[in-house]
């Protein structure tokens, strides 16, 4: 049985989880990383309480808990990524980590398929975890929300306290449940605070993904991809920042290899957080890669219409790519077909190219554009 501070710890947890509990299924349900973190705060209510449950019901506990590594991950995937990435392997192994002990209790837990239904999916568990993190670190630098940025320092202390604590504690037999369940606590309060403070801009009614086909007015040489064609900013947002920013991608400064947005600060002389709040809220980017490549597509996507002769290989090169299998994945995520396959469709596919605005408008690019108007001054779209 429990002990009375147990018990007390396990209710105060609960107290902090229900609010957000609330605040997510209620105005973010529509978001998978929102549903995924209301998840993991139901099994962080449930591993509290477990001691105080009647032992018949501890193995079906445990079952609900084994899904907290799965649910890590579909948080921080969803929370973090904005890229289309294949993500499949990585969806097995949560479906089994889950399916596997799910499968041994209703089997009987025969011993014969313990290494099988038990054994690999625990080890699948600490894979699951370890992959979120890395959703957590992988492209932390380009990452241009501030609320996201806060999240990702969030996650990846409550998952030091909550888990290491754990284990090390566990293992080591340095103390009893109540310090886990402290740790719990402390690591609720600190994804809590991160995801309150930031949910307004996390989950943004309509929000999409950058990348996507752009939308064109029939005209073959208009299919430019990416939103950094977007409408005309409001005349508060024609900033000193913003307006240096269009002077040097006008010049064409996309085009160089390797191009972080520590180095575009630096050719700006001008702060990274800076640079990233200009991005993001005057252009509607969240990552700085995804701002890159709707530049260097929509120059190619151009050329390939405009220079028909001219080699594809050289026309990636030219916009600042290092390999074709990267020119190729951004063009296909920006218009959904191949650079080859657009350049040969020319006039019949350029109407029906559409890409996905955070505020679900249909965009349209200006009418006339050809090379040296692209590099002169970046075209720009209406509603």
């Amino acid at each position: 049985m429990p002990s009375q501070t147990e018990l007390l710890l396990a209710a105060f947890g609960t107290g902090l989880i229900a609010p957000l509990f609330l605040v997510l299924s209620r105005d973010f349900a529509g978001a998978a990383s929102a549903r995924a973190f209301a998840a993991l705060m139901l099994i962080a209510a449930l591993h509290m309480f477990h001691n105080a449950l009647p032992p018949a019901l501890h193995q079906w506990s445990y079952l609900v808990q084994s899904a907290a590594p799965a649910c890590f991950w579909i948080a921080c995937r969803y929370a973090f990524v904005d890229t289309d990435e294949d993500r499949r392997i990585h969806w097995v192994m949560a479906v089994y980590s889950v399916a596997g002990p799910l499968l041994h209790l209703l089997l009987g837990q025969p011993l014969a398929w313990h290494g099988v239904l038990k054994q690999i999916p625990q080890i699948l568990e600490y894979l699951l975890i370890l992959l979120g993190l890395w959703e957590v670190i992988s492209h932390w630098h380009g990452d241009l929300m501030e609320a996201r940025r806060r999240l990702r320092v969030g996650v990846m202390l409550a998952t030091g306290l909550a888990v290491g604590w754990s284990i090390v504690s566990f293992n080591l037999r340095l103390a009893g449940p109540e310090s886990r369940q402290m740790a719990i606590i402390a690591s609720i309060l600190v994804i809590s605070w991160c995801l309150l403070q930031g949910r307004k801009e996390l989950w943004r009614p309509g929000q999409a993904s950058n990348a996507g086909n752009v939308a064109n007015n029939g005209n073959p040489s208009n299919a430019v991809a990416g939103e950094h064609l977007m409408s005309e900013p409001e005349p508060s947002a024609q900033s000193d920042d913003l307006l240096k920013l269009q002077h040097c991608m006008s010049s064409g400064f996309y085009r160089q290899e390797g191009l972080t947005l520590s180095h575009l600060a630096k050719q700006l002389r001008m702060p990274e957080y800076r640079l990233r709040a200009v991005i993001n809220q005057h252009l509607n980017f969240n990552n700085f890669n995804e701002y890159l490549n709707s530049l260097r597509i929509g120059e190619a996507a151009v050329r390939l219409r405009q220079e028909p002769d001219t080699p594809i290989s050289n026309i990636a090169l030219d916009v600042g790519y290092r390999s074709m299998s990267s020119f190729n994945r951004a063009f296909r995520r920006c218009h959904d077909t191949t650079p080859t396959l657009f350049r040969e469709q020319g006039h019949s596919n350029s109407s029906n190219a559409n890409i996905a605005h955070p505020d679900d408008t249909r965009l349209q690019v200006a009418s006339s554009l050809d090379i040296a108007d692209f590099a002169q001054h970046p075209p720009s779209i209406t509603k």
